[in-house]
Order: C-alpha cells, then sequence, then structure tokens
C-alpha cells in the first residue's frame, strides 16, 4: 500500500535507528526502498543487515548522485500506491503512517501532511504547519491555503513546509513531479516538487501532530558548499525551473511572487558565499546599522547562526565577542561556545544581532533581548534590504525576469 523511500549517504551514526522506526510501524503493509547512494561508510552494510531479516525491504545501491537522484532511483523502484519519504538521519513515530493514512482515505485527500519533532541534541521543538488543521478541497485551498502556502504573510514564516518527508501522497500525485526536480540541486529540492505537486492536488488533510523527527547536527546544519559559480549556478537552476512550472499552473493560483520570496530566503542565509560584492559592503548584510568591524554578539545559532559565525571568523568583518541562544545547553554538547542571554551584558559589544530567519521567531527573541539589553543596540534583519532588487541582481540575477519563460 505505501512505498518508504529512504535516501541514505553517510549516515551510518544515525541510520538504524531511521529503520528501526520504519520496520516497527503500526501500519504494516509498508515497502520500504532503501536507497544507498553510494555511501562510503557503513551504510550500505547496515542497509543489506536489515534486508536479510525483512522481507519488505529493498535495498538499492547506486553511484553517488545527490538527494535528488536518490529519490527518483526509489520512486522508479516502487510498487505502492502511495509515496512516502524519510532521511536517513531522521526517525519517525511509530503510528505515523497509520495516521496519515487513515487522513487520506477517511477524508479522500490526496496528500496528507503532519507536524514535526526538531531535534537538537536531547532537546525537541514541535513545529506546525501554518495552515489550520483539516482537509482542503480544490476551493478552499485556492482561498485559504494558496495566498500564504509559501510564504506566510511575513519574511519568513511558512504557510506548508516543503519538506517530502513529512507528508503522504497519493503516487499520482507525486511522481511526475519528483521525476521533473533537476538533478544539479542541492538546495530547495524538496520545495521544487512539493509546491507544484499541492497546486496541482485536488484536496490536502492538515494533522496538528508531530510524527516526524527532523534532527539537526553541526554537520546537517552548516553544510559545505561548493564554488561561488556553481552554488548560483544551482540556485538558478531552483528558481527558474520551478518558475517555469508555477507559471505553466499560474491559471490554478500564481505562487511566482512567494517563490521568489522563498528563493531569496535561502539565498540570504549564504550570502556569504552568494553575494557578489559583499567584502566592499561597508555593513554586515543583511543589517545595515552593523558596520564594518563592531564588536557583535550574534543571537540565535541555528542555521543561519552557524553561517554567519563560520564566515566573520573567516573574514573577520566584525569581531565576535559572544554567541548566545535560548538552546544554549545543547548548542554547547555540541561543540558551539553558546551563553544564556542572561550572560551576554558581561561582553563588550556594539551590536546584538538577531541571526534567525524566521519573522515570528526573532520578533520574539527581539522582544525578550530588548526587555534586558538597549534596544538600540539590538538588530533585526532588513526585509526590504533582502527583497530589493539590488539585492536580487547581487545574487547573481541579473536582469533576469521574473516574468521569464
Amino acid at each position: 500500500m505505501i512505498s518508504i523511500i529512504v535516501p541514505i549517504y553517510n549516515v551510518e551514526q544515525y541510520l538504524k535507528q531511521c529503520i528501526e522506526s520504519i520496520i516497527h510501524q503500526t501500519y504494516r503493509e509498508l515497502e520500504i526502498i532503501l536507497v544507498d547512494d553510494g555511501s562510503t561508510d557503513k551504510s550500505g552494510l547496515i542497509c543489506d543487515s536489515y534486508a536479510r531479516d525483512d522481507e519488505r525491504i529493498i535495498v538499492i545501491h547506486k553511484t553517488n548522485g545527490g538527494l535528488v537522484s536518490a529519490r527518483k532511483a526509489g520512486i522508479q523502484a516502487a510498487h505502492g500506491e502511495y509515496i512516502a519519504y524519510v532521511d536517513g538521519d531522521d526517525w519517525i513515530e511509530n503510528t505515523m503512517y497509520e495516521k496519515l493514512l487513515r487522513c487520506l482515505l477517511n477524508y479522500k485527500a490526496d496528500i496528507a501532511m503532519c507536524g514535526r519533532y526538531e531535534d537538537t541534541g536531547n532537546a525537541a521543538r514541535k513545529v506546525f504547519h501554518g495552515i489550520a488543521e483539516g482537509r482542503y478541497d480544490k476551493k478552499e485551498l485556492s482561498e485559504h491555503v494558496y495566498p500564504t502556502m509559501i510564504v506566510g504573510g511575513e519574511f519568513f514564516e511558512w504557510g506548508l513546509f516543503p519538506g517530502v518527508w513529512d507528508k503522504l501522497f497519493k503516487r499520482e500525485c507525486v511522481e511526475p513531479f519528483q521525476m521533473a526536480v533537476d538533478e544539479r540541486l542541492t538546495m530547495g529540492e524538496d520545495a521544487a516538487c512539493t509546491y507544484p505537486c499541492m497546486l496541482n492536488a485536488g484536496s490536502i488533510y492538515v494533522l496538528h501532530e508531530c510524527l516526524y523527527h527532523y534532527r539537526q547536527t553541526l554537520s546537517s546544519m552548516v553544510k559545505q558548499t561548493e564554488n561561488r559559480e556553481t552554488a548560483r549556478m544551482r540556485f538558478r537552476v531552483l528558481y527558474e525551473s520551478v518558475y517555469r512550472s508555477l507559471d505553466k499552473f499560474s491559471g490554478i493560483f500564481d505562487l511566482r511572487s512567494q517563490w521568489k520570496e522563498y528563493v531569496l530566503f535561502l539565498m540570504m542565509a549564504r550570502a556569504d558565499l552568494l553575494y557578489d560584492g559583499i567584502e566592499k559592503l561597508d555593513y554586515l548584510f543583511p543589517f545595515p546599522d552593523v558596520k564594518k568591524g563592531c564588536k557583535v554578539v550574534l543571537y540565535a545559532i541555528g542555521t543561519y547562526g552557524q553561517r554567519m559565525y563560520q564566515y566573520l571568523k573567516r573574514t573577520g568583518f566584525c569581531n565576535i565577542v559572544a554567541l548566545a541562544d535560548r538552546n544554549y545547553a545543547a548548542l554547547q554538547k555540541q561543540g558551539l561556545p553558546v551563553v544564556a542571554l542572561d550572560e551576554i551584558g558581561q561582553y563588550p559589544y556594539d551590536a546584538i544581532v538577531i541571526t534567525n530567519s524566521f519573522a515570528k521567531a526573532r520578533n520574539e527573541i527581539y522582544r525578550e533581548l530588548t526587555q534586558k539589553y538597549p534596544a538600540e543596540k539590538v538588530h533585526l534583519i532588513d526585509e526590504e534590504l533582502v527583497k530589493n532588487k539590488e539585492t536580487w541582481e547581487a545574487f547573481g540575477f541579473g536582469n533576469r525576469s521574473e516574468n521569464k519563460r
């Protein structure tokens, strides 16, 4: 009934927990497709050992081609009426597919989706989709979901998360869009499948229960990136390939402006690599009042914060006097020198820079910080600076038009 595709590359440390969480699902009619994408550690051997003990498991060993390539290999080998994905370093609650399948069948939906836990060390944070729980038919999708499906009103807040792994799809709904994703993509590849897929779905069901565990580690949050031109090429491919798909179906709903904001959101956190001329700026992008040479505290050490930390360490553009985060204890266990909010005052700083990409979270952090520290020293992302024409061009799009076909 359900084919679960697990792309795997060098995740031997986490793979057993992932596979165990799938094979012990309360819903048993599963085809479990483990796609070993050229792993050089023991991941392939672990896959084979589980396949010997569980006839539901199929193992594909292939040369390394990346996440998109592995997912395509999985879906081509799948026999199930429904398709699901689990990343090889994550794990799931044992009732996940029983509950999502019940949503599909009981409510006659094409896609069912759930919330997730973001797991960092011993801490787990519940995260839900930004749409009310329930079933949405095509009319309700157009009126209540599509207007904020990618960007939920602020820069940046999700409407529906782009991940393929917190969803259960009817096969005919997802397969053409998964197979259309460009294999050169290494960022935004989930969104390249899910948003065109959901735009074309007849109905969806949103379940406000966390059933997926999304593991965040130093290696997953601060990924090494290729050179500037290769990275910029990948973002152009991402933007333009999905833009064409959204343009083709814009008669259903026009998501193109939301898509541009999503791509800007991804590029903003990688501005140190992608932004042409960033080294010539006299301020820390995208914080125009934080000038070169300032003594800064970085607050919020997630994906963006860690990348900013690495950039400033590498270039010395600003002097880092401290890193701070609510989740400082878990981050300390991962080897980062992170302090609590109350300790910031011990350091001689010019600016506290809130390196959180998400509007709701950073505004909450701002309120918390300004109760204790001078507001003029606490700096938020300048959204208009991120979204303006000059930034778009600096990220390598030049005169490329939103109307490009």
